[in-house]
């Protein structure tokens, strides 16, 4: 894809320029308390305790202990109900403000209350040189035999729009043995690194009210993935909080089952996700993606100008999905402008040949494949999925994925090369 319009699970580009001057952070009223009383769609319930919060996303693979919260009692519970507005059907809530505010309508572009709620120390190095206010923050222990785990959030904010690139940075991490893994090219998940003009693939904008939470904005479900060490306690700190003041709301909505660890337990029909393709004639370059919010800028946005859809689509494994399968690691180039590309691999030693060079930036896991047997073959329930390179035609390198042996024979007629193992060069295997 071209740099300029590149979009990826870790592409999130500079901090906006600061234009409100921080002295003006007490000057924004709330809303009034008789706005405030408006009906609700959906449910909140106040946690009975940080162990059942933790208790609540602890997934697959994973046990969680030693869990303590940290906020206004006001500021952290459940929620169900929420597929259509956030787009993670229950699970945990913890918000600047009262949760109950985090339900629709959206009846208001300056929702949330003022908990009075001190900030967090390591928040406020993400947002420097602002402070942060009413954080709230659930911490825990995770054990896993694996080596990696994720974690599922989505991130809302009331801040959107009118404050983006402002001291108004409402702010959430998610620190994995104290490193932030909801962080993507340095930058947290924040107002000023998701919005409307930056990273726009990643966000929603809420302000038409077709989803019914009171938050202007939010990003699609995203995916924080960390390396931990197999068998040994990982600590987990998600945190987030308002800056600059204490009176417009964030939250993150973490999914139920939600902390996983990648490898654990059987893949099963609800873990499997759509890949879609698309060609861009002028690269001549072919790139696939499951990621909704990715789907959406390519079909409908300026992306797809450029970006057609081939119509061929496969299936894949949503990241976590379980035993039998593995992460695919996705990477990004601008090393050959004016093209560019990505590249997918979920086996080990291509991965971090790629991660300890510098022409490829490692952007995350973004799906799972199952391995086919060192005969080529595949399991049960699952096809073959065949991978093509252009060996650099048009100076820059590019792959594509398939599922059909017609396609595959056909870019090989074309003068690219196909790359796998076993009978018909079989590169993964995918849920039929």
């Amino acid at each position: 894809m071209n740099s300029s319009l590149r979009f990826c699970l870790a592409g999130i580009l500079a901090l906006a320029a600061c234009s409100i001057d921080p002295a003006l952070a007490q000057t924004r009223l709330p809303r009034s308390d008789a706005a405030r009383a408006v009906p609700k769609i959906g449910s909140t319930t106040y946690a009975a305790s940080a162990a059942a919060l933790a208790a609540t996303i602890a997934g697959s693979g994973v046990t969680v202990s030693n869990a303590i919260f940290r906020g206004s009692p006001r500021a952290a519970g459940t929620f169900t109900g929420g597929s259509a507005s956030v787009g993670i059907a229950d699970g945990v809530v913890l918000s600047t403000g009262d949760i109950v505010d985090v339900r629709g309508p959206n009846d208001s572009d300056s929702s949330g209350q003022d908990l009075l709620q001190p900030g967090d120390t390591a928040l406020d190095a993400l947002v420097a040189p602002y402070m942060t206010q009413d954080a709230a923050i659930l911490e825990f222990d995770v054990t896993t035999a694996q080596s990696t785990i994720g974690i599922r959030f989505v991130f809302a904010s009331e801040e959107y729009n009118e404050y983006v690139g402002s001291p108004y940075n409402d702010v959430l991490a998610i620190f994995v043995n104290g490193v932030n893994c909801a962080s993507y090219n340095g930058l947290p998940v924040s107002i000023n690194s998701i919005n409307a003009g930056s990273n726009q693939a990643f966000y929603i904008d809420n302000t038409n009210k077709a989803r019914d939470t009171q938050f202007d904005g939010m990003t699609v479900p995203l995916e924080c993935v960390a390396v931990v060490t197999p068998s040994v306690p990982a600590h987990v700190k998600i945190a987030i909080a308002d800056t600059a003041d204490g009176i417009y709301d964030a939250a993150v909505f973490l999914a139920t089952g939600g902390v996983v660890a990648p490898g654990s337990g059987p893949p099963t029909t609800s873990t499997v996700i759509k890949a879609i393709e698309y060609h861009h004639a002028g690269f001549d370059h072919y790139f696939i993606t499951p990621i909704p919010g990715e789907i959406d800028a390519l079909d409908n946005g300026p992306l797809s100008a450029a970006w057609k859809r081939t119509g061929e689509a496969f299936n894949v494994y949503a990241l976590g999905a379980g035993a039998g399968t593995l992460s695919v690691c996705r990477f990004f180039s601008t090393a050959f402008a004016p093209k560019s590309s990505h590249f997918y691999t979920p086996y080990k030693s291509e991965c971090d040949i790629l991660k300890a060079g510098a022409v490829w930036g490692f952007e995350g896991d973004v799906f799972n494949l199952a391995i086919p047997a060192t005969d080529g073959s595949c399991a049960a329930g699952t096809g073959p999925l065949y991978r093509v390179y252009n060996s650099g035609q048009g100076a820059a390198p590019n792959h594509r994925y398939t599922t059909s042996l017609t396609t595959r024979q056909t870019m090989v007629g074309m003068g690219w090369v196909a790359e796998g193992n076993g009978p018909g060069v079989v590169f993964a295997c995918v849920p039929l």
